[in-house]
């Protein structure tokens, strides 16, 4: 066989160098043009109240001493006027000071994608790490990770708290790695105020701690905390916030498990065959490739490293609705950095394992570090943390006996050989393929599967892109808002909804009324306000005929008509 002879033409000092610059074009690019896109559709009325108007309305009732507190929503669609009916996010507090430099919701969404882009720091850094041999690596994964349809469709749909997990969770790795003790606990407490999930995939990723960097005490706290944390969420600050049967308004895309919680734990230990019968679908098999296509498909080479996305992959695979298995809207958030940190670590052993069959060393760390003999001494974590080894192993042993049953005794031999000779064959490759020519093949591996995964999630992805710059529709619609106080109540359609949430009172229509524990106050809304030619898939989902609502309004001498243009209607509650 003929040997290869291709190679980098440019030193390593001028590879490191041109990677840091790659890296930075990388980040400055993503920046603007994500920035500009979703500025662009809060602009042309593509954003929605949900979520964008829901998170608006509780930064800015926050930053005016009303911490959470929103009314976006119908008088008995989502619970009670507090975010802490629905989801657990104190990272809202902090944030909301973003509302002293601009007062609306676009700087939500610039701020998100500052952050987002910021979490290809670390994974550059651990791509440099773990490959220092291979520098150019290093702003392809951060590319891969930055134009996963994950991330894009995370940073495009509108504002969540939740997307700020995904670089504080990269940033808790590095801190990790580098034996930061302080800086771990930090950014992995943030990502745990993001969302009241977040804090299952921070105990996990304590467990990788304690057993794969020998953190004991440190990774043994935020085990605790983040179990704890979450628990607190599910059973004591929800069900406070919204008291009723199922303390949850989200229930019913589960119900396929059961009527409830705690009916579906005992219907998957009853017949623990029912997940996999109503969810095993092609959607969600399409849907698990997305995740994992991006970084060509690296990331199942270390699968201990997707150990911490199991609790958001459970819930997205098993929920009963588009949007969670889509895989590109905001459910991915702690799935997205774990699968990147895997592929870093999956490339490595590859690479390892291909200078292993050509008898060379690959610099840098180990590719698999041996596990932590003794776990940490504290008593709940040492048991969690060998409960978990042992399972491991056992899983590991039962596959193994499984794997031998279904051969039969006499073949063993036989297929001993056969592995041998496929060890001997890509032995063979890799000495007629050389480090240097595999890393100019990863390089364009990764860099085309992320490609390919663009293009096949893009149909997707196109329902959040703007589809035109803002024109004399747009200048008609900010006219009418101007006519509405500042202080006024309003109900609006979904699309106008995000550019009026900064009041006390709002609420979607066409839902007039909204919740409201303050006395004296009425809880019908002074104004209405509709976009009758832009109606998203939201509001059809809200109502079949919203011209009906609005003459029936105008019939019952609720409301009055005030002004209209080019499809916009405006009224105010009649005196």
């Amino acid at each position: 066989m003929k040997r290869f002879h291709l190679r980098l033409s440019l030193s390593l000092r001028t590879q490191q160098l041109l990677a840091w610059l790659l890296l930075l074009t990388i980040m400055v690019v993503y920046s603007i043009w994500m920035s500009d896109q979703a500025l662009l559709r809060y602009t042309t009325f593509r954003a929605d109240a949900f979520d964008l108007g829901n998170m608006d309305q509780a930064f800015w009732n926050t930053i005016h001493g009303r911490p959470f507190q929103f009314t976006n929503q119908g008088s008995d669609n989502y619970g009670p006027p507090t975010r802490l009916a629905t989801h657990v996010e104190p990272i809202i507090l902090p944030l909301s000071l973003l509302y002293i430099f601009h007062g609306d919701a676009r700087i939500l969404l610039v701020f998100q994608t500052l952050a987002l882009m910021a979490g290809a720091l670390p994974v550059f850094m651990l791509t440099r790490k773990h490959l220092p041999s291979f520098p150019l690596l290093a702003p392809v994964m951060a590319a891969s990770y930055l134009f996963a349809p994950a991330l894009l469709g995370l940073n495009i749909f509108d504002f969540h708290p939740v997307s700020m997990a995904a670089p504080l969770l990269l940033y808790a790795v590095w801190a990790m790695e580098q034996r930061k003790h302080v800086w771990f606990i930090i950014t992995c407490l943030l990502a745990c105020a993001c969302k009241e999930d977040i804090p299952l995939a921070v105990a996990l990723l304590a467990i990788l701690a304690i057993w794969k960097f020998r953190m004991r005490w440190t990774g043994s706290i935020l085990a605790l905390i983040g179990l704890l944390w979450t628990a607190i969420a599910f059973t004591v600050v929800i069900p406070r916030f919204f008291p009723g049967a199922q303390h949850s308004n989200y229930w019913y895309r589960y119900e396929a498990l059961g009527s409830s919680p705690s009916a579906a734990i005992v219907n998957v230990l009853l017949h623990p065959w029912l997940p996999f019968t109503i969810f095993l679908t092609l959607d969600r098999i399409y849907y698990l490739f997305s995740l994992l296509r991006s970084s060509g498909f690296l990331a199942l080479l270390a699968p201990e490293w997707l150990l911490p996305i199991l609790p958001s992959l459970a819930v997205n695979i098993l929920a009963d609705g588009f949007a969670y298995n889509s895989g590109v809207y905001h459910y991915n958030a702690a799935i997205v950095p774990f699968v990147v940190i895997a592929s870093i670590h999956g490339l490595r052993r590859f690479l390892q394992l291909w200078a292993g069959w050509r008898e060379e060393t690959l610099e840098g760390p180990p590719a698999i570090q041996k596990p932590l003999k003794e776990t940490a001494h504290l008593p709940g974590v040492q048991i969690i943390v060998q409960l978990g080894r042992q399972g491991w192993l056992v899983l590991v042993g039962t596959g193994k006996r499984l794997w031998r049953v279904s051969r039969l005794s006499e073949s063993g031999p036989f297929w001993r050989e056969r592995r041998q000779s496929m060890r001997l064959r890509f032995a063979e490759l890799a000495r007629y393929c050389s480090l240097s020519i595999m890393y100019v093949v990863l390089i364009v591996w990764i860099v085309g599967m992320t490609m390919l995964n663009y293009s096949i999630l893009t149909p997707r992805l196109n329902i959040f892109w703007a589809t035109h710059s803002p024109g004399l529709h747009e200048q008609q619609i900010e006219q009418l808002l101007t006519m509405i106080p500042a202080d006024a109540s309003v109900s609006a359609g979904g699309n106008l909804n995000p550019h009026l949430t900064d009041r006390r009172y709002i609420t979607v229509f066409p839902e007039i009324t909204f919740l409201t524990s303050e006395p004296g106050v009425s809880n019908t809304v002074e104004y209405v306000i509709v976009d009758l030619d832009t109606l998203s898939p939201e509001d059809t989902n809200r109502s079949a005929n919203f011209v009906d609502v609005l003459n029936q309004l105008q019939r019952s001498h609720q409301y009055k008509l005030v002004a209209q243009a080019d499809g916009v209607i405006l009224l105010k509650k009649a005196s």
